[in-house]
């Protein structure tokens, strides 16, 4: 089977090319960078081709459809942080909702006889604010998002959702709960902890962090799991459907950075920075799984104490240039 990946070189879209390459999938990984270079490329069969792709140039977008007609789509491709949105609004925007809607026109443009399954990749920020006794959040909770980055998602939710009752294109939204492992850039707050304490491990730093707010409670997931739940969405998941992607267990930052600091064999004070304070937050989101497990038999396989251990590791091979 022949699947198209947007995104293909950020954090997720490589951890989603090595998941459909070991299941046998032929793959053309695309990405607005040069997709074909960077950590482990090398890794991936001849059945992954690259190709620069910018969703905001629909000549390419409708070519590369026709030319490799996919039997999936999963896209990745966005402006991926909330507090960067706060910033970049603009840019934020334009990227999720309007590359979102250039893709579906390239799809809907290619398409023939079999429409394409397309995985949309959402966000649990489109939640919003919701109170304690509102957990676990299921697909039919209200969706109130608070940030830039939570409306364009929401937005590209219903935009995709759209097309399928209009144009009968397979599509399948997520509403993804917080994820991380091995190669998330150190913008994201659990790969910053890690580093700072692989850090302060090998001496190189002070034992000082400076922190956001650490009540905030997330639902994480490894990476890992994550790209197997979208696999298994796009083989086996129904077509207009939204799925919550989730462990169903909530983790504090707080709990995170003091399991991160047992690693470090040393104790570390924390300060707060206000420059890490969002503007709004939301401080508890714990999701509920039953659709995606019900449907796809898939659950976690990766507790959160070896998503940590595997996220400092990486880390610190890196900081020791031991990798």
């Amino acid at each position: 089977m022949r699947a198209l990946v947007t995104g293909a070189g950020g954090f997720v879209g490589r951890h989603l090319v090595g998941e459909l390459d070991g299941a046998g999938y032929d793959i053309l990984a695309t990405d607005i960078i040069d997709a074909s270079a960077g950590p482990g490329r090398d890794e991936y069969s001849e059945r992954v081709t690259f190709r620069r792709l910018d969703l905001t140039d629909v000549g390419e977008l409708r070519a590369a459809l026709a030319d490799y007609a996919p039997w999936a789509v999963f896209h990745l491709a966005a402006q991926s942080s909330a507090a960067r949105s706060f910033e970049e609004p603009r840019e934020t925007l334009e990227t999720n909702i309007f590359g979102t809607f250039n893709l579906l026109e390239a799809v809907r443009a290619s398409m023939g006889e079999t429409p394409p399954r397309f995985l949309s990749v959402g966000s649990c920020e489109e939640y919003g604010r919701r109170g304690p006794e509102e957990m676990p959040l299921t697909e039919r909770s209200p969706v109130e998002p608070v940030s830039p980055y939570a409306v364009s998602k929401a937005a590209q939710s219903m935009l995709v959702l759209q097309y399928h009752s209009a144009y009968g294109i397979e599509c399948m939204v997520t509403r993804s709960f917080s994820h991380t492992g091995p190669g998330q850039t150190d913008r994201f707050v659990l790969p910053a902890f890690a580093k700072q304490c692989a850090a302060i491990k090998t001496g190189l730093s002070e034992p000082l962090i400076r922190v956001g707010n650490l009540e905030v409670t997330r639902d994480f997931l490894d990476v890992r799991d994550v790209v197997r739940a979208y696999r298994l969405l796009v083989e086996r998941g129904r077509a207009g459907m939204i799925y919550n992607v989730c462990r169903g267990e909530g983790l504090s930052l707080g709990d995170a950075l003091r399991m991160l600091e047992g690693m470090t064999g040393r104790e570390i004070d924390t300060e707060t920075d206000p420059g890490l304070l969002r503007p709004v937050d939301v401080p508890l989101l714990i999701g509920d799984s039953g659709r995606l497990r019900g449907e796809t038999n898939w659950a976690p396989s990766i507790s959160n104490e070896r998503m940590l251990e595997d996220l400092f590791r990486y880390w610190e091979e890196r900081i020791t240039g031991s990798d």
